[in-house]
């Protein structure tokens, strides 16, 4: 590793400490039990089913995206799960890269082909999540928060329309910013070595890659199945949330739909900032008590949910994730057992 990794990593261990430090420093570590040994199975059961849903749909759109190669379901499975493992562990999601890196030199996928489809779906995910915004406003109420609705809708709005003009211009601003990568490599004098020419060649073969998969015009009907794949995340967290605040005397109409959109909205933002927690614990907690707190929730729930809802949801996606890694990798293993075929 690094000397910078070393330093951000160890930057990142210590802002999760100090953030849950400081968060459970204001309610009883009891609560936290308390509320984690009350949960509601039937609810948590209807977290893991409605998440996996949510999976199925991740790996319908990739399978999708990835057409006319082929790749079967079980395979796609573990590629997602180990994306929706390693996709909050690095900060602005660089960790959903491996979706790539497993593509690619698991299952022999063309580099440009992998890096295309991640970059379509990656989009698509940020584009989601406008719609989903304005109607929980919309819903909540523009006096219902703490902050200013109509500055929020106004945001969403303008969010929305930059991330579609760089949907639809997705092969021109691709192909801008390869200039400016070039321009870059010849500025530090890198532009004729090798590794440099060949990252050049990778990406132009991807921008050509993205071209060929908007030409299909799937764009319309990928925007539909991305909604979907959001609201399941939506709905499944809604659903952790009622079975961690079932035994505090809460009913399903007593939580609002809308407002837990809001919450996670607030919570998930924190997955692009440049210095985060490690795993994002501390962070995302931190966004999500104050989210809800602008939106006159509790604050000793909105921190012990924040907690709870997030150490659920990492080890749940975590040990699909690290499951998938293992099941990939006994074929490796299993030849290094019988050693080099020596045969002539």
């Amino acid at each position: 590793m690094t000397k910078n990794r070393v330093v951000y990593i160890a930057i990142s261990v210590l802002l999760s400490v100090f953030l849950i430090a400081f968060l459970l420093s204001k309610v009883k570590t009891q609560g936290l039990i308390s509320m984690l040994k009350g949960i509601y199975w039937p609810a948590l059961f209807a977290y893991v089913a409605v998440s996996l849903i949510a999976t199925w749909l991740r790996a319908w759109r990739y399978k999708w995206l990835l057409r006319p190669k082929a790749i079967g379901w079980g395979d796609m499975f573990l590629v997602t799960f180990i994306r929706n493992c390693f996709d909050d562990l690095l900060p602005m999601r660089i960790g959903s890269l491996s979706y790539i890196l497993v593509l690619n030199k698991r299952f022999s996928f063309p580099f440009e082909t992998a890096a295309s489809t991640f970059v379509v779906a990656f989009v698509f995910d940020f584009l989601t999540l406008s719609p989903f915004v304005v109607l929980a406003i919309l819903a909540v109420g523009f006096s219902a928060t703490g902050i200013s609705s109509s500055t929020l809708l106004v945001f969403a709005v303008i969010y929305f329309l930059i991330i579609f003009i760089l949907l639809w211009k997705i092969v021109p601003v691709s192909r801008f910013l390869l200039k400016v990568y070039q321009i870059f490599l010849r500025a530090i004098k890198a532009g004729q070595k090798k590794k440099a020419q060949i990252s050049v060649e990778k990406l132009r073969m991807t921008i050509d890659q993205l071209e060929e998969i908007k030409s299909r015009k799937v764009f319309a009907p990928m925007f539909v199945l991305s909604l979907f794949i959001r609201l399941g995340k939506y709905i499944s967290v809604y659903a952790l949330l009622f079975a961690l605040l079932h035994s505090h005397g809460f009913a399903l109409q007593n939580l609002s739909f809308w407002k837990t959109i809001l919450g996670i909205t607030g919570a998930e933002l924190t997955s692009v900032l440049p210095i985060k927690g490690l795993a994002d614990f501390g962070t995302w907690e931190s966004a999500w008590t104050l989210a809800f707190m602008l939106m006159n929730f509790d604050r000793n729930l909105a921190i012990l949910s924040g907690i709870g809802i997030h150490l659920i949801t990492i080890l749940f996606e975590y040990s699909l994730g690290f499951l998938s890694i293992l099941i990939l990798a006994v074929p490796y293993f299993k030849k290094r057992k019988k050693g080099p075929d020596l045969r002539t």
